[in-house]
């Protein structure tokens, strides 16, 4: 409010015309009859900019209250749940801010409903969020091409975040070589003993797949086996398989892993 009284005042002065005063110094003759068409012309100028600093101030407003959405990482004033480590759940809206898909959330703020205010909140207090129809958990991603090799991103969650072995997707847009924007969506994995995730397209699991894959989830030995043996929907070849099948696979091993005893 201190900022909107100073503009103000500031436009106030600069637009305030000094003309008729000066005339009136110059040609005392004049001076009623310049009076009259001061206060005639105060009152004009007045009126125009107090105009003019309506439209500045919901300028101002606008820019600071505007809506943007380049990524679930990168995005304000959305609205969106947000969930707390505390148990709390509050609705409002949102403001994340990332440098790029490979920097880490630093921290967010989000402004409740019943608020005029927006609070910070920080890796530490969040678990996740629920924005335009999906779950996203908050979660450490243990990554080459990421800053410092790894980074806190909201990922969307695309199995159950109670289950032993659990699903994650980052979508982002990019330039390529040819420099058209295309989406680009990773898939991450993370067993529920590890407070880290990992690039399902990293050495972690690929190449040799079904080796590292049945090793990295041999305390499950019938879903081990299964995809050791290269068994039909277990397994999938590195180089000339799409993602969509790479993704089904990983959701069939999921499912069957969550089952195990």
């Amino acid at each position: 409010m201190k900022i909107f009284q100073s503009l103000y005042y500031f436009f106030g002065q600069l637009i305030r015309p000094p003309f008729p005063l000066f005339f009136a110094k110059a040609f005392p003759k004049q001076k009623n009859e310049l009076h009259s068409g001061r206060v005639a012309s105060d009152s004009t100028f007045q009126n125009i900019w107090k105009l003019a600093i309506a439209i500045i101030l919901t300028l101002f407003i606008s820019c600071n209250s505007s809506s943007f959405y380049h990524n679930v990482n990168d995005m304000g004033g959305q609205p969106a749940t947000l969930y707390l480590n505390n148990g709390k759940v509050l609705n409002g809206k949102l403001e994340i801010r990332s440098f790029d898909e490979f920097s880490s959330v630093q921290k967010i703020t989000f402004k409740e409903n019943s608020s005029n205010t927006y609070q910070w909140f920080y890796p530490q207090d969040i678990a996740g969020i629920y924005f335009n129809g999906a779950k996203y958990s908050l979660e450490l991603v243990q990554a080459m091409d990421m800053w410092n090799k790894r980074a806190y991103k909201f990922l969307k969650n695309i199995t159950p975040n109670d289950g032993n072995l659990q699903l994650f997707e980052d979508e982002y847009t990019q330039k390529n070589s040819f420099g058209d924007i295309e989406r680009i969506t990773k898939l991450y994995i993370k067993l529920a003993r590890s407070n880290e995730v990992f690039d399902a397209q990293s050495d972690r699991f690929v190449p040799n797949f079904n080796e590292k894959v049945s090793r990295f989830l041999s305390d499950c030995p019938s879903v081990s086996q299964k995809i050791l043996n290269k068994e039909k929907d277990f397994s999938y070849a590195f180089v000339n398989q799409g993602e969509t099948q790479r993704k089904q696979v990983w959701m069939n091993i999921a499912f069957e892993y969550n089952l195990c005893k």
